[in-house]
């Protein structure tokens, strides 16, 4: 059993092998330029088995640009080398997303040629299938495990309550009642009934939910806002993981403001992590917290030395360091007294049980010969395939015709229609149209948008880091630029304008929803997808997953912590259109009040 077997390697254990247990730093694999420059930044130069033999630590998440085969061949080193060291502690190996199509997730989430490609989170919620998002997981995780990847940083239960967010595009939408379910699907699939040698642990993050940021500004910055009272609404998806088994949370950088009598950040707040997490909500799982948190964005407790940073989040109920690699201070914390060696026990305890759940003490490795056939099947790539053709919303849907006479819509197109496009391969569109190289002579015109990206954000501090990290991250302007509102009004006036939208993003639509015949939203996926839905081979039934706010004074008087709230939305949350009566919306009530946490 994982309890005794725990218990036992602890017995056996010295005080620096256990504090080895609990960083969690990050090891390179094919990195590209910007991302060796931005880990060189944040000073991450050390090997990983100069870690795993000296510094005992055994947990590593994944960055940069690999293939699967590359990803096994390193790991398959590293747990040869973690195998020589005094007691044979396996490698637990970690990794954010890797399963979204390339123009859909954003910076967090990472897309990996050789894996199957699956719609964003926010794709899976607008599909409202739960069963599909478990499917999804059992996938995912089957391919995780095919490459010696058992620990999943995702999914995020965060709500996207405030629309300028930047870290919207990774959450399962605005609702506590959707996002409870789809988060509860997504561990499933992941971890199956229960955790075991076939399954991939998943890690539940931001608790206590950090979409409520202060005018959606920076994640990384300190305030997270509840000028509605609305605290509880953000903790549902987490209760819901809980109550059903989460063996790992992150809690995320910010401060909760006026919620705690403690104005410090979440990794630091004794209120949240132990009151809160383990008395009130039960939790006895691992608390992991956020990369970077004690070195770079300990808001509340700047004052503090990094050491005095590591002993206060022990106290608060942090078990392992996201990002960090420096055991000497915890060490050093132990055997001046400031912490007891009991305490870093239990934190180990925690740590070790989920290591022999999951297998890794028998099966450390992977066999490198067999990962094409467990890696991006047939059946794994048409089941992400057909996932992303579920999440698309049609937003609009223009008659063509006076409503007395006819309900049908622009779309689907005809087939062999001679059309323009913009933003998406003509060599796709050709499989479906006669493709043209001028919009003055196209029956329709077909424009592709990314999510809306007007300049990049404040960073979250002065370090070199956090400027890199934030010149990817977008401004708080939801409004798409006058150059590409003017450019999709010309083929407007040249012919019948399809506008598809990314909205991993929230989007102002403004004049661009006067003017199109049609609308629709995507949430990551293949043109040939999206073509197939506009063309008709597939309906669309995809809901929103949050509202689209109707203008920025809109968005600027909603309140950060209620879902859905602005004044008159262009398209409300839920909405969307079937074939062939545009008036044909689909709607999903939710009964429950945003304000009762459900």
């Amino acid at each position: 059993m994982p309890q005794q077997r725990s218990v036992d390697l602890l017995n056996q254990m010295t005080l620096g092998q256990k504090v080895g247990q609990m960083c969690h730093p990050p090891v390179i694999i094919a990195p590209d330029l910007p991302l060796l420059a931005f880990h060189l930044a944040m000073g991450r130069t050390d090997s990983p088995e100069r870690r795993i033999f000296d510094q005992h630590i055994s947990h590593f998440n994944i960055y940069g640009n690999p293939s699967p085969a590359q990803i096994a061949a390193k790991v398959n080193r590293l747990q040869a080398v973690a195998a020589t060291t005094a007691l044979s502690i396996p490698l637990s190996i970690s990794s954010d997303l890797l399963y979204e199509v390339e123009r859909g997730g954003g910076i967090a989430a990472f897309s990996i040629d050789g894996f199957s490609q699956w719609p964003s989170q926010l794709g899976f919620a607008a599909t409202r299938d739960p069963q599909l998002v478990r499917r999804f997981g059992a996938v995912a995780a089957a391919e995780y495990r095919a490459v010696v990847i058992t620990n999943a940083l995702h999914p995020v239960g965060d709500l996207a309550t405030e629309p300028r967010w930047s870290r919207n595009f990774g959450t399962f939408g605005s609702n506590a009642a959707l996002s409870s379910g789809m988060t509860l699907a997504y561990m499933q699939g992941f971890q199956g009934d229960a955790l075991g040698p076939g399954s991939v642990m998943t890690m539940v993050k931001h608790f206590p939910g950090g979409g409520p940021q202060l005018e959606g500004r920076d994640p990384h910055l300190p305030s997270k806002s509840y000028p509605g009272g609305n605290f509880d609404h953000h903790i549902a998806p987490f209760k819901t993981a809980i109550d059903n088994g989460l063996r790992v949370i992150m809690p995320y950088y910010g401060i909760p403001v006026g919620q705690t009598d403690e104005a410090v950040a979440m990794t630091y707040n004794r209120k949240i992590l132990t009151d809160l997490l383990r008395d009130q909500l039960g939790f006895e799982g691992v608390v992991c917290n956020d990369w970077g948190v004690l070195t770079s964005r300990a808001w509340g407790v700047e004052a503090l030395s990094l050491a005095e940073r590591f002993a206060r989040s022990i106290e608060a109920g942090v078990d392992q360091y996201g990002g960090e690699s420096d055991t000497q201070i915890l060490l050093d914390l132990v055997l001046s007294g400031v912490i007891d060696e009991a305490r870093i026990d239990r934190s180990v305890m925690r740590i070790l049980k989920n290591k022999f759940a999951l297998g890794l003490f028998e099966q450390r490795y992977v066999n490198e010969a067999r990962i094409a056939e467990r890696v991006m099947t047939a059946d794994y790539v048409a089941a992400g395939i057909a996932a992303q053709g579920q999440s698309l919303v049609l937003l609009k849907n223009q008659s063509l015709l006076p409503a007395e006479i006819s309900s049908a819509g622009v779309l689907p197109l005809p087939r062999k229609a001679a059309v323009y496009v913009d933003g998406m391969d003509t060599d796709a569109l050709s499989k479906f149209a006669e493709v043209v190289d001028n919009p003055a002579v196209a029956d329709y015109v077909i424009a592709s948008l990314g999510s809306v990206y007007n300049g990049r954000q404040l960073a979250g501090s002065d370090l070199l880091s956090d400027r890199i990290l934030s010149s990817v991250l977008p401004d708080d302007d939801l409004r798409f630029s006058n150059a590409i509102v003017e450019r999709l009004r010309g083929y407007a006036e040249l012919a019948l304008l399809i506008v598809l939208i990314d909205l991993n993003r929230p989007a102002v639509l403004g004049d661009i929803q006067a003017f199109s015949d049609a609308l629709t939203g995507t949430f990551g996926v293949e043109d040939r997808v999206a073509l197939e839905v506009i063309f008709g081979d597939q309906q669309p039934t995809g809901q929103l997953p949050f509202e689209l706010p109707a203008s920025m004074a809109a968005v600027r008087g909603q309140l950060a912590d209620l879902p859905d709230d602005s004044q008159d939305p262009t398209y409300p949350f839920g909405h969307g259109l079937r074939y062939p009566n545009h008036n044909s919306t689909l709607y999903i009530p939710l009964d429950a009040d945003p304000k009762d946490g459900e």
